[in-house]
């Protein structure tokens, strides 16, 4: 476990550029809310689970409470720079969370390497490569219930716009 003085500080974003939890699609707000129940159970000394079952029940999907479990601990013992998540009343997303749901919508696009290094960002090799089969789970549930997590668009590789010219057979607006 890291201890707090070798923790390094996460990057910030602008206040003002931080997502509106009411701006999140349902997948999304599910995930936020299983993280954020489970940091405080966590703080209150209490088991998160049965808490996160009943939520995660909602979708009726794979049930991933353990995954969740798994990828938190994992986060709360090797992080390597600290994590925002917010409280369970904070009306925007914390710097910890986006970088979860960015996980998870990379890896429900199939881009493992990608996802993998986004969860390198906060954990050290080795726990990062655990954290990746925690998220595919987590993403492969919600895609069964049809809960895609969107790509945001600081998530968006710079030419994202020509894969969909590339890919479209027939004419685009975006071609004259």
């Amino acid at each position: 476990m890291a201890q707090p003085s070798e923790l390094r500080p996460a990057p910030r974003r602008d206040s003002a550029s931080r997502t509106p939890i009411c701006r999140l699609t349902t997948g999304e707000a599910l995930i936020v809310w299983a993280i954020r129940h489970w940091v405080q159970s966590v703080k209150a000394r209490l088991d998160p689970r049965d808490l996160l079952r009943c939520g995660f029940a909602t979708i009726e999907a794979e049930d991933v409470t353990d995954a969740v479990d798994r990828l938190l601990m994992t986060t709360l013992l090797e992080a390597t720079t600290v994590r925002d998540v917010g409280c369970v009343r904070c009306p925007t997303l914390g710097e910890g969370e986006r970088d979860i749901l960015q996980a998870i919508a990379l890896s429900q696009r199939g881009r493992r390497e990608e996802a993998l290094g986004v969860v390198q960002s906060w954990l050290p090799l080795s726990a990062a490569l655990k954290a990746c089969d925690d998220i595919a789970s987590i993403g492969r549930a919600l895609s069964v219930a049809e809960m895609v997590v969107p790509l945001r668009d600081e998530d968006q590789p710079a030419a994202w716009w020509i894969e969909g010219i590339v890919t479209h057979h027939e004419g685009s607006a975006l071609v004259h």
